[in-house]
């Protein structure tokens, strides 16, 4: 019998293979049951037997199947006990042994949370030392380089130096616990195979290996030496330079006996992102019928969920054997927000941010702890409301609370109550207190107290039971992975040698967030059945007539880790692991081995600057050209999609509702100057009555500190009024208590350790203001805050109009002065009369001359009334943070005489007034978007909505 058979690229090596175990072994009565089969993977046997099954038609033994992996671990139960080391157990193996033999590789980084990243570089680097069976005398001449000193930081020297005894004391270490590393098990193998006897078996077949580690290299060869083994190989060592070392390591040829070419109808597209590029595989799959016959290969397996979504629309059945990134999913996040609202916690108070984050989360607000998830979701909208200031309550912007004070809030309580009795909720009082409680438990306290990794198993375990029985994750197969997968890890680290040692809480999620963002979870399906969804690796030794490549560009396929994260390359060269050479072949082979043998390849890339094609596309279209003698080969059609573009900025039509609703409603100064800036922002803040949601926990903002300060000066000055304000060191110490109180109360609970400053700028401001008002020539205050309501007599029609004027003064020289207070950087002036005179009365003419009508409505509001028809009015902006000029007055009229032509002024601003509320009311002119002001629109909180 041939103990080495090799098969063309082209051909299909299921298939074949069947082929030869029907000829050689099922015909001639041998028995199939007493043949060991060893794959790279476990898919291949599958695909195996359903070959067989379909060949000899009729029940029968099959050969016992193994990957490689379960191969070399067979072998080594033979002689030794063993359990499998966890890869964290792995990391804390190494931390504590560095802690012991070099201290120094700890510095900066003692914990064991900062140290793992580097534990699991470093057991990496040792796996790969084992599996291709590192000599130490290789490592001693790195070490020794090492202590003349790499190019490379200091603390990699230092690793180098001491990777001898690390090595020794981790394999150690293994053998002691009886838990050993992949690449130890490999290693012992590889040195006792001589020793074990395999007599349960007559032959042991190698099927379709490519790159095989020097431990592997040295338990096949020990059984082939032996006549036990046969190999199969698919390629030509004249063509890789891997199955030409494994020629010489085995002492065997590898070649076809034929030469057989690729035969494929080849098809290339690109598209310009992920989405077009997965529509572009729709369409691929749609014109499709033997989807049993096909496999999608996915590199990029964060992009799964897209091509479901689009296929799984007419692709019935289909098995996804790629894994999925566990840090993608929704229970990923839940866990991010909870650690962070502990590690957030000052004392026993929570950030209400971080808290809110938690209580919103999905998988949360879902939760079956009252009657129905709908209760539950009033209720944590009910406390959203609370924290928000929303519904008004004594919790209503704090930044940090007890969660007592969540669950004492009898405001909450009648809020949530009554909203649920209006949706036919029966729900009582100590039933939403109870659940409260409840999500408090789980989402919070059980994690306050963490002394070590045993405590958090239990915590984590109670957090899954209340999420899979009270939640909706059983309605999610993939949800079912996550929770299936992280119970494991839970297992893993309530049974791990370190799960009682003490660590401080934030260490322990740090950990635990380390460990969920490496690990895949796999989708359930049948292997057998219905399209295949792949990653290139999961294809090994497997043959489709139809395949589809995602992906296909550079920095993807191939994909290559051109840096090392800890042990530099030119040390990986020296002891002969040059990964990025390996793995480039590595990847061309397994891609160029399934496209070779399909009949319809259809590779897709994304093209944009930052992405280009392939070189294994490059090399496909270059045999092509070669082969046909022509570089027009091939077209490669670009994704694109159909775009309606709307127009530039939105236009809403008046009707008759609308005209009736903008005659009768009250102007002010602020909606008619939002008009004359923006007629849509207009429309869409005063027609439809929209707001932005108000959020207290934010940080103060402008218009907040504004609001401030005017709630002050108006509860400072009110003794004032109808007398001569008094500005003496009591006023001015009542005045600072006053405002420190305030701030207090308003603003300490909403700001962190920056508070200060702008309490500093307050106080500074606060105290020119004062000195300012001193020396100011005031005789009585004659109104704070005061509301002024009228109508409008105009030609265009009569409009209600409301101001709220901040203050009202008599001057010493009894002339009335009309304040409005200003805390901001710009103070909106309109221009001198006489240009708004000689321009045109146009809403955007005015914009630009008129500017506002604040304070030429605030004069018209005070001398409608007939008070002072005899005396001097004028009306000003008092600027509360420029206080050099003029007391910081911005006075409308700037002199005396205008002063005393006020009444001719102000029928200049009248007709101003006039021509812009006749266009509020004209049923031909649209609410339209003004984009003149760029800034402006940047700022509008409607900015999408007119696009």
């Amino acid at each position: 019998m041939q103990r080495v058979v090799t098969y063309n690229l082209a051909d299909n090596f299921i298939e074949e293979f069947s082929s030869y175990l029907e000829n050689n072994f099922i015909k001639k009565g041998r028995n199939l049951s007493k043949v060991a089969i060893v794959f790279g993977g476990k898919r291949p046997a599958l695909f195996l037997k359903k070959e067989l099954a379909a060949g000899i038609k009729k029940s029968f033994f099959p050969p016992r199947f193994f990957s490689i992996d379960e191969f070399v671990e067979y072998s080594f139960s033979k002689k030794y006990p063993f359990r499998k080391i966890s890869d964290l157990e792995a990391a804390f193996v190494i931390y504590k042994l560095a802690q012991e033999l070099s201290p120094d590789l700890l510095r900066e980084r003692e914990s064991f949370s900062k140290f793992l990243p580097w534990a699991r570089e470093i057991v990496s680097f040792i796996e790969q030392l084992d599996l291709e069976d590192t000599k130490f005398d290789s490592l001693k001449g790195i070490q020794e380089k090492a202590n003349i000193g790499y190019d490379v930081p200091e603390s990699i020297n230092l690793l180098l130096e001491r990777i001898i005894s690390l090595r020794e004391a981790y394999h150690e270490e293994q053998k002691k616990k009886g838990v050993y590393s992949k690449g130890l098990i490999y290693l012992l193998t590889s040195q006792c195979m001589g020793d074990i006897d395999f007599s349960e078996f007559e032959e042991i077949i190698f099927c379709g290996f490519f790159y095989i580690h020097k431990t592997e290299l040295a338990v096949i060869k020990s059984l082939y030496d032996a006549n036990k083994a046969l190999l199969f190989f698919q390629g030509s060592q004249d063509e890789w330079s891997v199955l030409e070392r494994n020629s010489r390591s085995l002492s065997i040829v590898i070649k076809p006996e034929n030469i057989k070419k690729p035969e494929y109808k080849l098809s290339v597209s690109a598209g310009f992102d992920l989405h077009s590029q997965v529509c572009l595989a729709r369409d691929v799959l749609r014109g499709m019928q033997e989807f049993d016959k096909t496999v999608v290969v996915l590199p990029e397996p964060d992009h799964v969920i897209s091509l479901l979504s689009e296929i799984s629309g007419y692709v019935k059945d289909f098995n996804v054997s790629i894994g999925y990134p566990l840090k993608r999913s929704s229970l990923y996040s839940l866990f991010e927000n909870i650690f962070k609202a502990q590690n957030n916690k000052k004392n026993s108070e929570y950030y209400a941010k971080d808290y809110l984050k938690v209580l919103s989360h999905p998988l949360v607000k879902n939760l079956r702890v009252l009657t129905k998830p709908s209760a539950t979701r009033v209720l944590i909208h009910k406390i959203e409301e609370v924290l928000l200031g929303i519904e008004k309550t004594s919790l209503g912007g704090r930044l940090f609370f007890n969660l007592s004070d969540i669950e004492e809030s009898r405001e909450l309580f009648d809020s949530a109550l009554k909203t649920m009795n209006n949706m036919d909720l029966e729900v009582s009082r100590d039933e939403i207190k109870t659940a409260l409680k409840e999500l408090h438990g789980f989402l919070f306290v059980s994690w306050e107290k963490l002394r070590n990794f045993y405590d958090f198993s239990v915590s984590l375990e109670q957090f899954l039971d209340l999420l899979v029985k009270k939640g909706f994750l059983a309605g999610y197969p993939l949800n079912l992975k996550m929770i299936e997968k992280i119970f494991l890890i839970r297992q893993e680290l309530s049974s791990a040698s370190f799960s009682k040692e003490d660590f401080p809480g934030e260490e322990i999620f740090k950990i635990f967030e380390n460990k969920l963002e490496n690990e895949m979870v796999s989708f359930s399906g049948s292997p057998l059945k219905g399209l295949q969804i792949l990653g290139l690796f999961e294809t090994r030794s497997l043959n489709f007539k139809n395949v589809v490549i995602l992906d296909v560009n550079e920095s993807v396929l191939p994909k290559l880790k051109i840096y090392e994260p800890l042990i530099p390359r030119e040390v990986m060269i020296s002891l002969g692991l040059n990964r990025l050479e390996k793995e480039e072949e590595i990847q061309r082979y397994q891609f160029m081995r399934l496209v070779a043998s399909a009949k319809n390849v259809h590779l897709l890339f994304q093209k944009r600057p930052d992405k280009e094609k392939s070189r294994f596309i490059e090399e496909i279209i270059w045999e092509k050209q070669k082969n046909e003698k022509t570089l027009n080969v091939l077209e490669i059609p670009q994704a694109s999609f159909k775009v309606k573009v709307l127009p530039k900025s939105a236009e809403v039509k008046k009707n008759s509702k609308v005209i009736r609703f903008l005659k009768e409603r009250e102007y002010s100064a602020s909606s008619i100057n939002t008009y004359l800036n923006c007629p849509l922002r207009f429309y869409y803040q005063y027609v439809l009555g929209l707001k932005e949601k108000e959020d207290l926990l934010e940080e103060p903002l402008g218009k907040d500190i504004g609001t401030f300060v005017h709630e002050l000066l108006k509860e400072s000055f009110s003794l004032f009024i109808g007398k001569r304000p008094i500005i003496d060191s009591e006023f001015k110490n009542k005045f600072k208590a006053d405002l420190d109180n305030r701030f207090k109360d308003e603003f300490e609970k909403k700001m962190r350790s920056d508070a200060f400053l702008i309490k500093e700028i307050l106080d500074f401001r606060m105290e020119k203001f004062l000195l300012n008002e001193e020396y100011r020539p005031v005789k009585e205050i004659l109104s704070l805050e005061k509301t002024f309501k009228g109508v409008l007599n105009l030609k265009s029609g009569n409009f209600k109009y409301k101001s709220i004027i901040d203050r009202v003064d008599l001057l010493t020289d009894n002339s009335i002065l009309i304040i409005d207070y200003k805390t901001g950087s710009s103070d909106i002036m309109p221009s001198s009369y006489e240009k708004i005179a000689s321009s045109e009365f146009t809403r955007a003419s005015l914009k630009n001359t008129l500017k506002s009508v604040q304070l030429p409505l605030y004069l018209y509001s005070v001398e409608s009334r007939g008070e002072f028809e005899n005396q001097k009015i004028n009306a000003c902006l008092y600027s509360l943070r420029d206080m050099q000029k003029n007391y910081g007055l911005n006075m409308l009229f700037k002199n005396d005489a205008q002063v005393a032509d006020r009444k001719n002024i102000m029928q200049v601003y009248i007709k101003a007034m006039d021509a812009i509320l006749a266009d509020v009311i004209n049923p031909d002119v649209p609410f339209v978007a003004d984009e003149e002001d760029n800034r402006q629109c940047e700022t509008c909180p409607f900015f999408y909505m007119c696009r």
